[in-house]
């Protein structure tokens, strides 16, 4: 079972971190704007540089301690990176949502606002980065291949695509409105 968790944990983050850097890559200009408009770090298009060079680096390295089958000695170092990086994200929406002010996130490359969400994804992959790392020995190494890398794989593929969407799928863009009143029969009234 811990071998299961902690695969599932790494392969989840790695993967998470290698399409945020693609995604960021992609569209720099998303991020940088972002960061620009929650007036925090100064020279947002250095900082949105170097969030795109860690999630990058980070995530070819997991894949490249992956590849290798030494216990996890390479692995270890490279998730509590990525723990590091992730919890700094959740501190950092955190304290924007902390300002009550309305911001995007820059998390993808649709723009969608720093929401509750973003930080709890965050603060999950963290945790999973964490957990990873002090496991990292159990992980099974892609140069092991099995039934037991397999569903490791596809559940942290599935893991990686709904922790992707969990902002944007909990997202209401309509304004608070108050509850519709209901009256007798269910109908409103």
């Amino acid at each position: 079972m811990t071998a299961l968790v902690a695969g599932v944990g790494a392969y989840t983050v790695l993967l998470t971190l290698l399409v945020a850097g693609g995604e960021h890559l992609t569209r720099p200009a998303v991020l940088s704007a972002a960061l620009a408009a929650q007036r925090v770090v100064p020279a947002p298009s250095a900082v949105a540089a170097a969030v795109i060079a860690a999630e990058g680096l980070l995530g070819v390295a997991g894949v490249v301690a992956l590849l290798r089958d030494d216990g996890g000695r390479l692995l270890g170092p490279v998730l509590a990176g990525s723990a590091a990086l992730l919890a700094t994200y959740a501190g950092y929406g955190w304290y924007l949502r902390s300002t009550g002010r309305s911001v995007p996130c820059g998390c993808s490359r649709v723009e969608l606002p720093m929401t509750g969400w973003v930080v709890a994804r965050a603060a999950v992959l963290a945790g999973l980065a964490l957990t990873g790392s002090l496991l990292s020995g159990a992980v099974a190494p892609l140069a092991r291949p099995g039934t037991e890398l397999l569903v490791v794989l596809l559940a942290a593929a599935t893991f990686t695509a709904l922790l992707a969407h969990l902002p944007a799928a909990m997202h209401d863009p309509t304004p608070d409105r108050p509850p519709a009143r209901v009256g007798r029969g269910g109908v409103p009234g």
